[in-house]
């Protein structure tokens, strides 16, 4: 009887355990989807933009969302693969 409330308790926690990963997944790909979606408006609004000190702020605030990105893909592969 012990036995199996115990093997029934592991069994809750490695279920927890995964809805948190798989929350998390979630989580990570709605971010990286709102920074690819960022990342083009940047890229578009740097396309259309004529003056240069603007320019020069969008490319930073687009290199900005590019590391975010980077890492936030880290992050997602580093997650799938444990």
């Amino acid at each position: 009887m012990k036995r199996k409330k115990l093997l029934q308790a592991i069994e809750d926690l490695l279920d927890q355990k995964k809805s948190k990963k798989l929350k998390r997944l979630d989580e990570l790909k709605t971010l990286l989807a709102k920074l690819s979606v960022k990342r083009t408006a940047l890229k578009e609004r740097i396309s259309l933009e004529k003056n240069k000190r603007e320019k020069k702020r969008l490319s930073k605030e687009l290199e900005a969302a590019d590391a975010q990105h980077a890492k936030g893909l880290k992050q997602l592969r580093q997650l799938e693969r444990s």
